[in-house]
């Protein structure tokens, strides 16, 4: 390599730190996204509960800290501001459709006023006294029990900050640096404590993987077994059954006394055969899905593959419950590519965006779904259209992580499909888009980095 190699070589990377530094921001953001999306969305069977502790808790302790145990400071306006904020949240199952998106975000802003600004706030005002002391530290372990360490950390330190910058802005007491010194072991405590939470939180989450993979291991086993003992039995039966039907059609012939059996019973019997086979293959196919979207991906043997040809495969193998079925499914393939990667992955990948619109649009009985294949200005991709239900505002941003399945969700079972497809596109340099509106189409596009173009 010559010396304006090297240079030209040295100025793309430095050309790529940008991109590279702003593609980790952002998935620090959506991780960030994530969890406190799951921890609201687990917290909202309370937040009602919740929103009236603290629409009638914060003017109770008015009542409490200014007129029964009086303490050097106390704000009524604050505690009907954070009155007024929890009031939404008291009435949660009342918010409309279109702003539900929104409610994860808002129940983080309530609850970093509520509990890192208010009560780091009302320390530092009222001089750090006992019961206050006492009141901040309560307040960190109920930030312990509802965020994860990510975002105990954010929350924690926004609300802190606010709170130091609003009390350096207006002190009503001077600052008991002494007192606020002697509690800053109990209070590191309380910090250490919630990592640990987390951390077990984490292993809970990694145990519940473990026991997928294993539970679908040995369902893989037991079923396995008696799938192969029927393939074989079936394939015998195939095989002798036109020998019997001769064999039966020549004694008959022949004037001997056999039982009647028509031409129809026979048709019956073959067909019956075939839907066994059938119905084998649909098994042996589900199993795979499972398998395959519940194990961790290892290493992929890569190599170059045919988008179009990955298509037709993963239509030819899906295990379609009837022909109608099969025929709610069409297929267009305006263009051809190659990309690098694993042909297993991305038919499994389709196996799971079929298998979900299926089974949308099944439940609201209307719909239609095309898969096809584009290279063009748009890029290198792969698309699954339905003209279904569409997917709720609240839910789209969040229906590819793991476990996250609900009533209202677009993934079906236990909530690892769309994260496997997920997971399986990014280890071959893909990513995946999901567009859609509530009540009218859902669009899945899966986009190729470019390698070539193949014609048709």
């Amino acid at each position: 390599m010559n010396t304006s190699d090297a240079i030209h070589g040295a100025s793309r990377r430095l050309h790529r730190l940008p991109r590279l530094a702003w593609w980790h921001l952002k998935r620090a953001w959506l991780r960030f996204e994530t969890a406190i999306f799951t921890r609201a969305r687990y917290s909202e069977p309370k937040m009602r509960w919740m929103g009236a502790l603290g629409v009638f808790g914060f003017p109770t302790y008015y009542f409490v800290w200014a007129k029964l145990l009086p303490q050097p400071y106390e704000s009524l306006g604050l505690r009907l501001f954070g009155s007024l904020l929890f009031l939404p949240l008291m009435l949660v199952s009342f918010w409309p459709n279109r702003l539900r998106a929104w409610l994860p975000l808002y129940w983080y802003l309530g609850m970093t006023f509520a509990l890192p600004f208010f009560f780091s706030y009302m320390l530092l005002q009222n001089g750090a006294t006992v019961a206050w002391l006492l009141s901040h530290l309560i307040s960190v372990f109920l930030m312990v029990m509802l965020f994860d360490m990510g975002s105990f950390i954010v929350t924690g330190l926004i609300g802190t900050l606010l709170a130091v910058v609003a009390y350096a802005l207006a002190p009503a007491q001077p600052l008991a640096a002494a007192a606020l010194l002697a509690y800053s072991p109990v209070w590191a405590f309380a910090i250490i404590s919630g990592s640990v939470f987390s951390i077990s939180h984490s292993m809970s989450n990694q145990a519940r993987i473990d026991a997928i993979i294993a539970a679908t291991n040995n369902i893989a086993h037991e079923l396995r077994t008696p799938l192969a003992s029927v393939r074989i039995a079936t394939q015998a039966v195939d095989r002798f059954l036109p020998l019997l039907a001769d064999s039966h059609r020549k004694a008959v012939e022949a004037q001997l006394a056999v039982p009647e059996l028509r031409e129809s019973q026979l048709g019956r019997l073959s067909k019956a055969m075939e839907t066994i086979g059938r119905e084998v293959e649909h098994a042996n196919t589900v199993i795979d899905m499972l398998l395959v979207a519940a194990r961790p991906i290892g290493s992929l043997q890569v190599e170059n593959i045919s988008a179009r040809d990955c298509l037709y495969e993963a239509m030819e193998r899906y295990p379609f419950g009837s022909q109608h079925e099969r025929s709610r499914v069409a297929v267009g393939v305006a263009d051809d590519f190659s990309f690098s990667g694993s042909r297993l992955l991305l038919v499994h990948a389709l196996f799971n965006l079929i298998k979900n619109a299926l089974f949308h649009t099944g439940r609201a009985g209307k719909g239609s779904i095309v898969l096809s294949v584009h290279a063009d200005e748009g890029g290198q991709r792969v698309v699954c259209h339905d003209s279904g239900p569409g997917i709720p505002p609240d839910v789209l941003p969040h229906i590819f992580e793991r476990f996250y399945s609900s009533a209202t969700d677009y993934s079906t079972g236990l909530g690892v499909g769309l994260s496997f497809v997920r997971m399986a596109l990014e280890r071959m340099g893909a990513t995946i888009i999901c567009r859609s509106t509530f009540g009218e189409f859902t669009e899945f596009t899966i986009v190729f980095p470019e390698l070539m173009r193949r014609d048709n």
